[in-house]
């Protein structure tokens, strides 16, 4: 019982061990790939903007760990598929078979590295690429279209709804956190006008505004009006400069805290957030890629003795791509509402990971 215990546990360390060189090479190949063709698509562009090779270098080095995210699922099925059917062509199986050993037992390893895998491409979807995203844009916006930078950038003739207030901003300069020409619209919760408030000037302190040279109006009972001038004066507000200056920030820059936070403001100032839900929960259900591959590329090399490795290649890339037009139609099902957020993210998983375990039981059966 020990002796075979302790050779199933060194056969899945020679598994695990080629599995990982293998889903190494199919990784690396892909990202190049990823890279090759969009260095090409934006190599003209690059070049005529007279960017440095160093700016280059930093551009597509931003986009590894991007293009690995987007690839690392086909890559993990591709690799079980080698793996094992290099296994199969060397008659390796039918040795461990011969030996009383049941081949699903050595997805194992592969799972467990699945798992890992699928908390690195969490922790990209989440927190890493997001930042890079935005890292990329701006490289692009500054060195290529001669944008200035975000920073300096000035919003005009803001309209902006808070927590029960309206801002009328005329102009947002996010390098000072100043707010310039502001009027403030206050309401009640039954959203009747309560107050007022019109200032030349006002600077974020830190933790709340202080306006300058303004006046305030205060609607009280029975159409009772009182007003007052100030020079300056603190008024807290629950909106804060990065809600001004993130309005331009794209989704895929934005990371999961992010994503969460903007979603707390919407719903708190009523407006639809269904569209963010459904990018958050997206993010995470594409995390779990690797080990709904996993089982389907177990159940694909395991379906004959013999394996045909560029069939069985051929038919795991068929299915990624399935996964991926189901995915994709879910989602878009899921931002106008036809579907429940949770349901559009979560449904191609589902039904991918229990194909994959029903094929794979009956293959061993």
């Amino acid at each position: 019982m020990r002796f075979a215990l302790c050779r199933l546990q060194l056969l899945s360390k020679y598994v695990a061990k080629e599995f990982s060189r293998n889903f190494a090479l199919t990784l690396a190949a892909f990202v190049s790939i990823y890279l090759l063709i969009d260095f090409f698509e934006k190599i003209d562009r690059l070049v005529r903007a007279q960017i440095g090779i160093i700016t280059i270098v930093e551009y597509f080095a931003a986009k590894i760990p991007v293009a690995a995210a987007q690839v690392l699922p086909a890559s993990v099925i591709l690799a079980i598929i080698i793996t094992f059917g290099l296994l199969s062509r060397h008659n390796e199986t039918i040795a461990m078979q011969c030996a009383g050993i049941n081949l699903i037992r050595l997805l194992n390893p592969i799972l467990g590295i699945a798992g890992a895998l699928a908390i690195v491409l969490l922790v990209l979807n989440l927190f890493v690429n997001p930042s890079l995203n935005q890292h990329i844009n701006v490289i692009w916006e500054t060195k290529v279209d001669k944008k200035p930078v975000r920073e300096l950038i000035e919003l005009k003739y803001l309209w902006y709804k808070g927590d029960r207030v309206i801002l009328n901003i005329t102009d947002f300069r996010k390098d000072t956190r100043t707010m310039g020409d502001v009027r403030i619209y206050v309401f009640d919760a039954q959203f009747h006008l309560i107050q007022f408030v019109a200032a030349r000037k006002a600077q974020w302190t830190g933790k709340n505004w202080l306006f300058f040279d303004g006046q305030v109006q205060t609607f009280g009972a029975r159409g009772a009006l009182i007003g007052e001038t100030f020079k300056t004066r603190t008024i807290v507000l629950t909106e804060r400069p990065e809600d001004f200056a993130s309005l331009e920030r794209k989704v895929t820059e934005m990371t999961g805290a992010d994503l969460h936070r903007h979603i707390v403001r919407l719903e708190r100032d009523g407006y639809d957030s269904r569209p963010y839900w459904v990018e958050l929960h997206s993010r995470i259900a594409m995390a779990l890629t690797p080990l709904i591959v996993t089982l389907i590329g177990g159940s694909i090399i395991f379906w004959q003795e013999k394996s045909n490795i560029p069939l069985s290649i051929a038919l795991g890339i068929a299915l990624i791509f399935v996964y991926w037009l189901l995915f994709s139609f879910l989602l878009s099902l899921g931002q106008v509402g036809a579907l429940p957020i949770v349901v559009a993210a979560w449904l191609a998983n589902i039904l991918f990971g229990l194909a994959g375990v029903a094929a794979l039981y009956k293959t061993m059966s």
